[in-house]
C-alpha cells in the first residue's frame, strides 16, 4: 500500500475524528481541535483519505509526548504506524519522548527505542454518585486560578515531571471549566483542573505535593459533578483505589513509556493528567 506521510492541518480533523469514532474513543471534535492546536501532527493519506494519524507536543526544550495514534482498520499490518512514528521522531530528535501505550502498540513503541516507565490507571463513571469532600488543613485554602496565577502553575507543573507547559497551562486558565488551586499559609502549592472532555467530564492535570493535597482537590471538584460522566487518568496507585472508592471505577491501565531520560519530580508530584495523549 502506498501512502504519503504528511503533515497534519485543520482539513484533516473531521476524517480524524471519525477514525476515533470508528474506534470507539470517546474524543469529540473539538478534543481533536485541542490536541492540534496545541501540538503538531503528521497523517498518513491515500488518494486524499486520512489512513493514520499521530500528534506531538513539545513542552520545553528537552521533553514532549505523543499520542492520538491510529492506523485504519483496512490499513493495518503495512508498516503504516511505524511510518507515522518514525515521522514524528524525527521532529523530536535529541528530545526525551513520551507515551503511554496500549497493549497492542507496545511492541512498536519497544522497537523506537521507548521502555517502559509505569502504569497509568483509567478511572470514570457515566453517573458520579454523591461524595463526600475531603476538607483542606487549617492552614490550607482553596480558590480559583486566575490569569496571574500562570508563571507559578506551569513552575509547579515542571516540577512534578520537567515539561514546560506554559502554553497548555494558558490554555487551560482562558477554556477549562474550573481552574482550583491549593494554598499553604498563602503559597500556591498545587492545582486541578475539570474541562469537558469525551462523553462528559475530566479532572486534570493534578499537580500537587502529597496525596492528602490531591484528594483535598479533586473532592472539591467533584463535588459539583453529581450525576454527570467524569473521568480522570492517574499514575499514582494510592490515588487511584481513593478514586475507585469514590465510585470512578479503573477501565483501564495503559503503559507509560519513555524514549530518553526519565525526570525525577522535583517537589511536585503529578496525581491527574491533562489526558493519555497529552499526558
Amino acid at each position: 500500500m502506498t501512502v504519503k506521510i504528511t503533515a497534519m492541518q485543520e482539513k484533516h480533523l473531521d476524517q480524524a475524528y471519525l477514525l476515533t469514532q470508528k474506534l470507539k474513543w470517546p474524543h469529540r471534535r473539538e478534543d481533536w481541535q485541542q490536541a492540534w492546536q496545541l501540538g503538531e501532527g503528521v497523517v498518513a493519506e491515500q488518494n486524499g483519505k486520512v489512513l493514520g494519524t499521530v500528534i506531538c507536543w513539545r513542552w520545553g526544550q528537552d521533553y514532549a509526548s505523543t499520542g492520538l495514534v491510529i492506523v485504519a482498520d483496512e490499513a493495518q499490518g503495512q508498516g503504516i504506524g511505524t511510518q507515522l512514528m518514525q515521522a514524528v521522531l524525527h521532529k523530536l530528535q535529541g528530545v526525551n519522548v513520551r507515551l503511554h501505550a496500549t497493549e497492542m502498540g507496545q511492541g512498536l513503541y519497544e522497537k523506537l527505542g521507548f521502555v517502559a516507565t509505569g502504569q497509568v490507571r483509567q478511572h470514570q463513571t457515566p453517573e458520579l454518585a454523591k461524595i463526600a469532600p475531603v476538607m483542606p488543613e487549617q492552614t490550607q485554602r482553596l480558590r480559583q486560578a486566575s490569569a496571574d496565577d500562570l508563571t507559578r502553575m506551569v513552575a509547579l507543573d515542571t516540577e512534578a515531571h520537567g515539561q514546560c507547559r506554559s502554553a497548555l497551562i494558558h490554555y487551560l486558565l482562558h477554556h477549562a471549566q474550573r481552574n482550583l488551586l491549593l494554598e499553604e499559609q498563602g503559597s500556591v502549592q498545587g492545582f486541578a483542573s475539570l474541562r469537558r472532555f469525551g462523553h462528559g467530564f475530566l479532572i486534570g492535570p493534578v499537580i500537587c505535593r502529597d496525596l492528602a493535597a490531591a484528594k483535598v482537590l479533586v473532592s472539591a471538584l467533584l463535588m459539583d459533578l453529581e450525576g454527570q460522566f467524569v473521568r480522570m487518568d492517574t499514575p499514582e496507585q494510592a490515588l487511584s483505589a481513593w478514586l475507585n472508592a469514590c465510585g470512578l471505577h479503573e477501565v483501564d491501565g495503559p503503559v507509560a513509556m519513555i524514549r530518553g531520560v526519565p525526570w525525577q519530580p522535583s517537589g511536585m508530584l503529578t496525581f491527574g493528567l491533562m489526558s493519555q495523549a497529552m499526558a
